[in-house]
């Protein structure tokens, strides 16, 4: 049996309004299926491997997206955010036909943002796509690469249109690890992971993400608020179930 002291996250009525499969205008223009993030009125999410980047605009619009490049300092920032944990990642532009000339896959309003690293874009080596480095590896600095190394790419669908299913509503009543047991996690199981402003929003998440066994709630290096949506609890592996030394708390849905 898997017993751990417990703190009701959310109670009532609240609980009701979080399991609903309803898009929170206030939050979001959009409504993105499961493992994409919304912002604005688009969605977003990493491709599955690591690739060239023209295989990994297919996988992209495999999945009815494009690759995606900012355009705005917010998105951009949103984007760091999303792919944290690269070291690069594809960009959706590139120079192949005319050098210096910049196309660009997926339509913003206006011009892309582009946060240039020192001395790029150079060429050097014949390098025609863009990659992008997040703000935990290098400031979020854009450069041009051979388009044959491999990395993972974000995927956005513009203006997305995704419905929500219908479902009848449910309450749905999380436990987060308290009192003997703070500073845990749940390690090695996490699936997607986004900047939150509350707790709520990633039970949310969680709720919609059919995966979603249970999740963590930690700071990142920007001192932000970041949800991890885990695919097992630690009942399931006990052994990952650790203390770390940063603030972290774990939640899975309550057992009646």
């Amino acid at each position: 049996m898997c017993l751990f002291r417990v703190l009701l996250l959310m109670v009532g009525s609240a609980v009701t309004a979080v399991g609903a499969d309803n898009c929170p205008a206030a939050v979001v223009g959009a409504c993105c299926p499961p493992s994409w993030q919304p912002w604005g009125h688009s969605c977003y999410r990493l491709t599955d491997r690591s690739t060239y980047w023209y295989h990994s605009s297919v996988a992209c619009h495999d999945m009815g997206a494009k690759m995606a490049v900012p355009y705005s300092p917010q998105e951009n920032e949103f984007m760091m955010q999303l792919a944290q944990m690269e070291t690069k990642f594809w960009m959706g532009c590139r120079d192949i036909i005319n050098e210096g000339t910049w196309v660009c896959d997926a339509k913003g309003d206006g011009e892309p943002f582009v946060n240039w690293g020192d001395g790029e874009p150079n060429n050097y080596g014949n390098e025609d796509c863009l990659v992008s480095t997040p703000y935990y590896h290098r400031n979020g600095n854009v450069n041009d690469e051979t388009c044959y190394t491999i990395y993972r790419a974000i995927c956005v669908q513009r203006q997305a249109n995704y419905r929500c299913p219908v479902q009848p509503t449910r309450a749905h009543h999380f436990c987060v690890t308290t009192g003997q047991l703070p500073n845990s996690c749940l390690l090695d199981h996490v699936i997607t992971e986004f900047v939150t402003k509350s707790n709520p929003r990633c039970a949310s998440a969680c709720i919609k993400e059919p995966r979603c066994h249970s999740f963590n709630i930690k700071h990142n290096h920007q001192g932000q608020k970041l949800c991890q949506i885990n695919n097992a609890t630690r009942c399931n592996d006990p052994a990952q179930f650790q203390v770390i030394d940063s603030y972290c708390i774990y939640a899975q849905e309550c057992i009646n």
